[in-house]
């Protein structure tokens, strides 16, 4: 029997607004230390390195894609900006990319994560160096590739047939873009 005198109540993480930080490694630069807020330490983002189409890093965030902004006065802090143009949101990172703290100026994101994408784009950069360094037929690359990646069924729906692929890995390749 359940005892009805008895409540569960869920409540969402609180978290710890500051107006500066006094620790060394919080020391943020004049734009970002009045709005800022730490996560409590039991609720730390997963984070994901990865490259961008350009060779530059990347971090994948929850399934947000973020680009290396710039650094603080001190160069203890990393600033990265969501990889969409129209969101706001940032995220520092100590110099090793662990986690600090979001800015409080945007939090939320203005769109929906899109993990899928991550997951294809590095998915098609695998292909690409195979490609470049193999003989086998890039078909035969992109068929091997796609059952070795165990993508989710989201990243299966967006990718492309392997005979679409491959003849985009030719056609890049053949014109030396790779």
């Amino acid at each position: 029997m359940l005892d009805s005198s008895r409540q569960i109540v869920l409540t969402e993480p609180q978290y710890e607004y500051s107006s500066s930080s006094k620790s060394p490694e919080h020391s943020l630069s004049s734009e970002s230390a009045e709005h800022s807020f730490v996560l409590p330490s039991s609720v730390k983002p997963i984070i994901t390195k990865t490259e961008s189409n350009k060779g530059k890093i990347m971090l994948i965030v929850d399934g947000y894609g973020f680009q290396f902004k710039s650094f603080n006065r001190k160069k203890t802090v990393k600033f990265w900006r969501c990889t969409n143009r129209n969101c706001n949101v940032i995220f520092h990172t100590n110099v090793d990319d662990d986690f600090i703290q979001f800015s409080t100026t945007a939090i939320d994101h203005s769109h929906l994560p899109r993990p899928a994408d991550y997951e294809v784009r590095d998915l098609k950069k695998t292909m690409r160096k195979r490609a470049a360094t193999e003989l086998v037929s890039v078909r035969e690359i992109a068929e091997q590739e796609m059952r070795n990646a165990l993508l989710t069924g989201e990243a299966l729906a967006t990718l492309s047939g392997t005979t679409t692929i491959g003849m985009r890995v030719v056609l890049l390749h053949s014109f030396n873009i790779l």
